[in-house]
């Protein structure tokens, strides 16, 4: 029987331990290429981040823009009400005055006979006594009872100065529901002359605030005057009745 027995150990060591720089090296090569990979992944999220950061600035810079474009329409929308609110109160104002300034103007058209042939002649249409004579009757007292409603207070010479004042106002566009509410004898103070007493009551309007009042105010300020159409001379004149 026959032992074999190594005697050049060191040898066989060496060529076992030959292989470990290649490992060592190829696990250094894999460590490397991890960590490459790593860093490349990082980046790309790094790059993906700075952009949804950016989108989220721009976003945020285009809301505020919309944010001040909605305020800067909201100071608008506020101006404009304050300026139809400002629009209104300068329309009552100005009814207030002209109200009763055309009301009183109206009542000295009733009380006085025209004297243009188209006046004439259009009065005469309307039922107008042309030879009646307006002094025959005195207002003693023209006020406001209630919303456009109007009283007038006064005295006239007989009962058909009373009737002709009456058909004339109920001619007359500015006023409505004309009523005799009392009429009665009396004698005039001064002469001491039989008279007649009357109250009548009617509608007006003295507010040219609303949508009717001011359609009829725009009709009567832009109707021709019958000075200017009898003073035309394209149209004919006709006789007055």
């Amino acid at each position: 029987m026959m032992i074999r027995v190594n005697l050049n150990p060191a040898r066989k060591l060496k060529k076992k331990t030959g292989k470990a720089p290649i490992v060592l090296f190829i696990a250094i090569v894999v460590a490397l290429v991890s960590l490459g990979i790593s860093l490349m992944a990082a980046n790309a999220c790094d790059d993906e981040r700075a952009n949804v950061e950016s989108q989220i600035a721009a976003n945020q810079t285009e809301i505020s823009a919309i944010k001040s474009r909605i305020a800067d329409s909201q100071k608008m929308d506020k101006a404009r009400l304050e300026l139809v609110d400002r629009e209104r109160t300068l329309a009552r104002l100005a009814s207030i005055r002209r109200g009763p300034q055309f009301v009183l103007n109206e009542f000295a058209r009733l009380l006085s006979n025209p004297r243009d042939i188209v006046a004439r002649k259009m009065a005469s249409e309307e039922g107008w006594l042309l030879a009646w004579e307006p002094e025959n009757i005195i207002i003693r007292t023209f006020k406001e009872v209630g919303n456009g409603e109007i009283q007038i207070d006064g005295t006239a010479r007989a009962m058909d100065d009373v009737y002709e004042f009456w058909t004339r106002m109920k001619t007359s566009k500015l006023l409505r529901g004309v009523e005799l509410v009392e009429i009665k004898g009396s004698r005039e103070a001064g002469t001491g002359e039989q008279a007649q007493s009357f109250m009548f009551k009617m509608e007006a309007n003295f507010n040219y605030n609303t949508k009717e009042g001011l359609a009829l105010l725009d009709q009567i300020t832009t109707e021709p005057q019958p000075e200017a159409a009898a003073a035309d001379p394209s149209k004919p004149q006709q006789a007055a009745h």
